[in-house]
């Protein structure tokens, strides 16, 4: 076919919500545009020494032992501190990215992470400047100006606020900046009945009679997870804990002995798992870092939240988003947390109050849209 789209999706490993807003993507596109041809790559390679260590082994390293590192990073990192890392981290990827377009030879690069903004377009120049750019903002309401790092380059933000802040902080023109509905994958956006609920409940051997709180922190797992499950269990609480662990496989194996040796709590642990969705839909409520997919993947279930952590320079805006809208509350101590969640779970009005706010929050999540946006863009 002359005219055959052709789109390459890269994106790191840097948590897990990049490549989710990748793979929604692909699967928008695999049902409303068959047509075009998807392809998802890591944009760093495997020799990447520098790439990886920086933002994917320090990444993890800080969201399990030294949840503060990553906002210490965020709050150092003016633009001279950016430039540094962006020309460095450019020797090591450039090439690799290069080969990348010579070997599927896309129509379309769509970028998912900033470290790759500089790169792509050193790489496009070089293989072939006909391909069109275009970057997907992860973060929702707070984005580090290192997004902006390319003026010319198409992006693609998920709200009015981040628009202003490229604009006028960081000086990109406004007919770069298009405004879309954020990249949720589709099968949280199903609201699950009474009867859904049941029906979760008994597939996963989850009680029918008792409240249920899910603690998790998308791909890394919950930074201080252990405190948590651990105060829950000095306190005696009366619902069961759903903990989800991602990667972290060293919280899953402590929890896991925990679960085993206490009998005061029903504990339910999971590593990293693919039924997210339904997990969601079965809890009453939420203990989560504010990774926008793990905030987004429970307020459209309709679930209040508690959010323990976030990353100063991506994440502030998810909190305050929560908070403004009322749909959730930070606070960092476990006990305080406990506290939080038993009002969350006893208290039916504050339930029934929540459900209502998060019905009229002010987000869209019809994510097509970005799709056809794409498509248009030819």
């Amino acid at each position: 076919m002359e005219n055959k789209r052709k789109f390459l999706f890269l994106y790191l490993n840097t948590g897990g919500g990049h490549k989710s807003s990748a793979n929604v993507l692909k699967n928008i596109f695999a049902e409303k545009y068959p047509e075009a041809e998807i392809v998802l790559e890591n944009g760093f390679n495997e020799s990447n020494i520098f790439g990886k260590l920086a933002f994917e082994d320090l990444y993890h390293f800080s969201m399990n032992f030294v949840p503060g590192l990553f906002s210490f990073i965020y709050r150092i990192g003016g633009r001279w501190f950016q430039t540094f890392i962006i020309k460095f981290l450019n020797l090591w990827t450039n090439g690799y990215l290069e080969k990348l377009i010579k070997k599927h030879n896309p129509t379309d690069v769509v970028v998912f992470h900033f470290a790759l903004g500089h790169a792509i377009r050193s790489a496009v120049r070089n293989a072939n400047p006909n391909i069109k750019i275009s970057m997907v903002v992860t973060d929702p309401f707070t984005a580090h100006s290192t997004w902006f790092y390319e003026p010319k380059t198409k992006y693609y933000v998920f709200s009015e606020q981040v628009k202003k802040y490229a604009m006028t902080k960081c000086h990109i023109p406004e007919e770069n900046l298009t405004v879309v509905p954020f990249l949720l994958n589709q099968k949280f956006r199903k609201l699950a009945t009474k009867e859904d609920v049941k029906i979760i409940r008994k597939k996963y051997n989850l009680p029918l009679d008792k409240k249920i709180v899910l603690l998790t922190g998308g791909g890394e797992g919950l930074p201080n997870m252990i405190p948590i499950v651990t105060d829950f269990v000095a306190r005696r609480v009366d619902f069961t804990v759903v903990v989800v662990c991602g990667r972290d496989i060293r919280t899953k194996a402590y929890l896991d002995i925990l679960s085993k040796a206490q009998k005061v709590v029903d504990i339910r642990v999971y590593g990293f798992i693919n039924f997210m969705d339904e997990i969601v839909k079965a809890c009453d409520c939420a203990v989560i870092k504010a990774g926008p997919a793990s905030l987004m993947e429970v307020l459209v279930s309709r679930k209040p939240v508690v959010i323990n952590h976030f990353i100063y320079g991506q994440e502030l805006g998810n909190v305050q988003f929560a908070i403004d809208n009322k749909v959730g509350i930070f606070v960092r101590k476990p006990k305080s947390i406990t506290k939080a969640v038993d009002i969350m779970l006893h208290d039916e009005e504050y339930l029934e109050k929540t459900s209502r706010q998060i019905e009229n929050l002010p987000i869209s999540f019809e994510s097509d849209k970005l799709a056809d946006l794409l498509m248009e863009n030819f």
